[in-house]
């Protein structure tokens, strides 16, 4: 069997991927905008519609339904608490939800410091072109580099911003914007997508469904911007019920926190309650049923109301 020049599997020697619960992970994607793609680009007319934007923010959770589809060239944008910076070894990683080590639906990665000039992971692939991986073919991951998607569902694949570090218009050290461009993994030109070095990705096509391209399950932070009071990010909420909730929300946050806030998922504000930390209550009867992001301090998790 040949091998690609990269790190293969999870579990194989070598291997880069970061578990959704690894202890470097320092934080989640607070807000997600999803422009969808075609279920085929070769034959436009619809567009995916499996999950929504919500399914993209906060921690991922190894469901492999809870997720967003982007379908063909379709795009998420993610913003975070705090900027990611340039850290040592990788800064963050993208969760796909595929069922297996070689189901691999492939997204480009692309970050920005002021949401105008995004600069794209140079991604590699060497998987063949003589014929198209169908539907549900297999790519070998030791043929890809810096896509995201190599990996099995919950296992992120990482990315290293010092790979960017002489790219212009960009602050690695102050990294607000992540985007994940699907790939549109035909072998024909006229529709695929090239890598960095003009080899067209081949991947699983068409996926023409309405779950079609790569399904974004979250992204993780490694490395944020060091400033006061970021070593407080993942202790500010210890406990938080009911969580689906109806009337009210109860959350137990930290002596630090002076207010809880509650967002919808167009991260516009819906609440405020002052607090000295301990036990604060949150009135939501009259709030539509919903997806919304509560914030206590430098924390923020996904409240479900129904």
């Amino acid at each position: 069997v040949v091998e690609g020049p990269f790190c293969g599997a999870v579990g194989t020697e070598g291997c880069t991927a970061v578990k959704y619960d690894d202890s470097r992970i320092l934080g989640w994607a607070t807000t997600c905008q999803v422009e969808r793609g075609y279920t085929d680009v070769a034959n436009p007319g619809s567009y995916v519609s499996f999950g929504d934007s919500s399914m993209a923010v906060g921690p991922c959770d190894n469901n492999n339904v809870n997720v967003v589809s982007l379908g063909d060239g379709g795009r998420a944008t993610l913003t975070f608490e705090y900027p990611i910076a340039n850290g040592e070894g990788y800064d963050f990683a993208v969760y796909e939800n595929s069922f297996n080590d070689s189901f691999l639906e492939l997204a480009f990665v692309e970050v920005s410091s002021d949401g105008e000039h995004f600069v794209r992971f140079p991604a590699t692939s060497l998987t063949p072109t003589t014929a198209q991986v169908g539907p549900y073919g297999s790519v070998d991951p030791t043929f890809i580099n810096n896509l995201a998607g190599k990996y099995r569902a919950g296992w992120g694949t990482p990315f290293d911003l010092d790979e960017l570090r002489d790219s212009a218009n960009l602050d690695v050290n102050n990294i607000r914007y992540v985007r994940v461009v699907d790939v549109v993994g035909s072998v024909d030109p006229q529709y695929g997508s090239m890598d960095a070095f003009g080899h067209l990705v081949n991947d699983p096509y068409p996926t023409d469904g309405y779950s079609g391209g790569f399904d974004l399950d979250g992204v993780a932070v490694l490395h944020y911007e060091r400033h006061e009071g970021i070593e407080e990010a993942e202790e500010t909420i210890l406990s938080l019920y009911p969580n689906p909730a109806r009337n009210t929300i109860s959350c137990i946050v930290s002596e630090q926190v002076k207010e809880v806030e509650l967002f919808d998922m167009t991260g516009r504000r819906m609440m405020a309650v002052a607090t000295n930390g301990g036990n604060t209550t949150l009135n939501v009867s009259n709030l539509p049923r919903g997806i919304y992001m509560l914030r206590a301090g430098s924390q923020a998790k996904k409240v479900v109301l129904k």
